[in-house]
């Protein structure tokens, strides 16, 4: 992310000790976590937010599209047998005649 090497990240720590000085250097790297733990859990939760708010839509969107086909299907079903009961009653009808 940052493209800090081994060397650069040496410096960096070496200057943190001079200036933080060795007995204080615990106390700042355990705040540095508890920040960085919570900026982590801060940017997930916002992640995670997001994606919901987009995903749940479009499922329930198209769970709705599904059921109205499945339905429309099944009334097209019923009205395809009416409908050939219907014929099957024409043709019963003209042959006893």
């Amino acid at each position: 992310m940052f493209n800090i090497g081994g060397g650069e990240l040496l410096v960096i720590l070496v200057v943190v000790v001079i200036f933080i000085g060795p007995t204080k250097l615990p106390e700042v790297a355990n705040t540095l976590g508890k920040i960085t733990t919570t900026v982590r859990r801060f940017n997930r939760d916002f992640q995670d937010e997001i994606r919901n708010s987009f995903d749940d839509p479009i499922e329930s969107a198209a769970r709705e599209r599904g059921r109205a086909l499945t339905q429309n299907k099944n009334k097209i079903s019923e009205s395809d047998d009416t409908q050939e009961a219907l014929t099957d009653e024409e043709d019963n009808a003209e042959e006893a005649k």
